[in-house]
């Protein structure tokens, strides 16, 4: 780290004050031991006059060489002290500095992370973070999904180069189950790669990679700040995903509540209002009939109310298919059960119902599309079959879910359906089964009952 002015201007003058004391400190000892000397000289000669020459000599040189040599020691120890006091000091002003700045980039980091608002943001600022740590020459991110590995974000290299040094350094392998910052390095040291993984403590997320020119040591704090990056990181991608599938669960929810509400609309308005707007017509005739043809006036009598007792039995069709089916409390196949039991009970079918090679586990969005395939077939037989027996069988068949409504009515030529409006139902089935991957295949006759089969995939 490269100390900061603050710190230059806090050692700049103890630093000049003690190497001033240090150049100087033989010319203190040699003073004070001068001094010392010509001390003693003057004593030796006022108070024993008679004391040799050499003598006075020699002790003035020894006292003199002892007490400057005395003080040379002194003054190095307490300088040399001093300077490693002043180092530490120094030190502990850069550990400070270095601290501060790793805890205003954490900080930053969560900044970013709590504004941004899709993920694409959240893997810009994996991308950006890491490179204040680490002079990195090129980085990635790469994240996994039920496809494979995908790489989101590179910067720095062409993809295709980073995509050789990645196979290079076997980096995929090493990542699969490496939970802490990975310096990984090839033989040649033709490349080296700093891999700090992307766990969201359950299950690998992927991982980001910094390029390095040459293999570098990095100190103990900084990949313990890169590993918390990469945490904080990682667990805005859980989020953000989580946040992805609840708006999209909303939004499904809502397209199947408008479809739902237009098949509805729909049903009433072929149907029921149909009827309705037709019979109303028929009244300006009945009140002529009173009078001039009473015999035809209760034959249409009769017949209007054998079509009232229909659209009766078509409104309650309509309301029984708004009723919820419980699937929460008696799960996928119970449910379903009840639902096409009465649902069967509402026309008098004779009902036949093998579920039993349903699946234990099924997908919410499979369930959701297998349970409107049966209930639109199961319409379809109400309103065009004219069936006295339904069977509705449930299995598995190339690793997917089968369904099968038979009926015994008056079938049709699948032929025409493209052309038939009265088949939307079919239609709308068959999105929904798109939208999964599944298939729809319909075998039929006239007079000869109807098949309907339905595969969706469960994986």
């Amino acid at each position: 780290m490269v100390e900061t002015e603050l710190e230059q201007r806090a050692g700049e003058a103890p630093k000049m004050y003690w190497q001033v004391l240090l150049r100087l400190r033989w010319l203190l000892g040699g003073t004070i031991g001068l001094t010392f000397a010509i001390g003693r000289m003057i004593e030796a000669l006022w108070f024993d006059p008679n004391v040799p020459i050499m003598r006075i000599v020699g002790d003035v040189t020894a006292w003199g060489l002892l007490g400057g040599l005395a003080v040379w020691l002194t003054l190095t120890w307490v300088s040399r002290q001093e300077q490693r006091y002043q180092a530490g000091l120094e030190q502990a002003l850069r550990d400070q500095q270095r601290a501060y700045s790793q805890l205003a980039l954490l900080s930053e980091v969560n900044r970013r992370i709590v504004d941004s608002a899709t993920l694409d943001e959240i893997l810009d600022a994996a991308l950006t973070f890491p490179r204040r740590l680490v002079p990195a020459r090129a980085t990635a991110v790469m994240l996994i999904d039920p496809t494979g590995i995908v790489e989101t974000r590179a910067h720095g290299a062409p993809v295709d180069e980073l995509a050789r040094l990645r196979k290079a350094l076997n980096i995929a392998d090493r990542m699969a189950t490496a939970r802490h910052p990975q310096m990984i390095e090839s033989v040649d040291c033709t490349g080296v790669c700093l891999a700090l993984p992307l766990h969201d403590g359950m299950a690998p997320l992927g991982w980001i990679e910094l390029h390095l020119e040459r293999p570098m040591t990095i100190a103990q704090d900084e990949l313990a700040l890169l590993e918390t990056i990469a945490n904080e990181i990682a667990e805005a991608i859980a989020s953000a995903r989580r946040r992805s599938r609840e708006e999209r669960a909303i939004y499904q929810l809502e397209r199947a509540i408008a479809e739902e509400r237009a098949r509805i609309a729909r049903d009433i308005h072929d149907g029921i209002a149909q009827s309705l707007a037709f019979m109303r017509m028929r009244i300006d005739l009945w009140n002529e009939w009173i009078e001039s043809d009473p015999q035809r006036l209760r034959a249409e009598l009769t017949e209007l109310k054998s079509t009232l007792r229909e659209q009766i039995r078509e409104l309650r069709r309509a309301i029984f298919a708004l009723r919820p089916v419980q699937f929460d409390e008696l799960g996928f196949v119970g449910g379903l059960r009840r639902y096409i039991v009465e649902f069967a009970g509402q026309h008098n079918w004779d009902i036949h119902v093998d579920l039993s090679g349903a699946p234990s586990a099924i997908s919410p969005e499979v369930e959701a599309v297998a349970f409107r395939v049966v209930q639109e077939a199961l319409t379809n037989v109400a309103k065009h079959a004219a069936a006295s027996r339904v069977e509705v069988i449930i299995g598995q068949a190339d690793e997917g879910l089968q369904l099968i409504v038979r009926d015994d009515g008056r079938g049709f030529d699948p032929g025409t359906l493209p052309e038939a409006p009265g088949h939307v139902g079919l239609r709308q089935m068959r999105e929904r089964l798109a939208a999964l991957r599944g298939q729809l295949t319909i075998l039929s006759r006239p007079g000869a009952g109807t098949e309907l089969r339905a595969w969706i995939p469960l994986r």
